[in-house]
């Protein structure tokens, strides 16, 4: 049975500390992720399994928003070389760098702290998995994506969209399931007002069109959390 009851004195609470990507986050990425975001690791295989099948392994590609580097860990286990990573959050640059540099030690010097793209570089493929929520000029970071990719590039892009109130007490229920209280899944949606901007799927739809993506679809979703392909001609 879905409960969604908390105390009325926790959604008053003002001392609520915005989210950040500090140490103490990613330090323990993966389980928050698990957590909090629905098919986690089904969307990282499903973005493995597409470029195993559309890019060469001599390919360049790479994950904006890496976090702690579990995708590129990954695409690295697959045979993927030129594998690069951006992050905002130098805390999450260390993890990242320091897991990755166990398979290839000179991983930490592809991984890029900016909250901007990276420029003068093209890719066949960029990852973007629940990272683009965050950036406030979407449109100007989605069209450096954009400018990047060869022809025939990919973009695989996962947002949490805006949800309708059936679907954000289905996403609650989600989290209980995983063992977060009720107090928990408050002060986590208060920390993140504010920070992460969720648009509709008909936005996010409009803003790839604009950006100049000939070719989108969603290939997955699941509560609010919504996988686009898309494909540069």
């Amino acid at each position: 049975m879905y409960d969604n009851k908390v105390e009325s004195s926790e959604k008053n609470i003002d001392s609520v500390r915005k989210w950040v990507f500090d140490a103490e986050i990613a330090n323990r990425f993966t389980d928050e992720a698990e957590k909090h975001i629905p098919d986690y690791w089904r969307v990282i295989e499903l973005t493995i399994n597409i470029l195993k099948d559309n890019v060469a392994q001599d390919g360049y590609i790479i994950d904006v928003g890496c976090a702690s580097g579990n995708t590129l860990l990954y695409l690295y286990k697959q045979g993927f070389k030129n594998l690069f990573g951006i992050d905002y959050s130098q805390e999450m640059l260390k993890v990242a760098g320091k897991n990755l540099s166990e398979v290839d030690k000179d991983f930490p010097s592809r991984l890029f702290q900016s909250k901007t793209f990276i420029q003068n570089m093209n890719f066949d493929a960029v990852l973007c998995n629940w990272t683009l929520h965050f950036i406030q000029a979407r449109q100007e970071y989605l069209k450096a994506i954009f400018d990047s990719l060869v022809s025939n590039g990919l973009f695989i892009l996962t947002e949490k969209t805006l949800q309708s109130q059936i679907t954000e007490n289905q996403y609650i229920l989600f989290k209980q399931k995983k063992g977060l209280s009720n107090e928990e899944i408050e002060r986590k949606k208060q920390q993140l007002e504010g920070v992460l901007n969720p648009l509709s799927v008909t936005q996010n739809l409009e803003l790839l069109t604009k950006t100049g993506f000939s070719q989108i679809e969603i290939i997955n979703a699941r509560l609010g959390f919504v996988t686009f392909l898309c494909i540069k001609s």
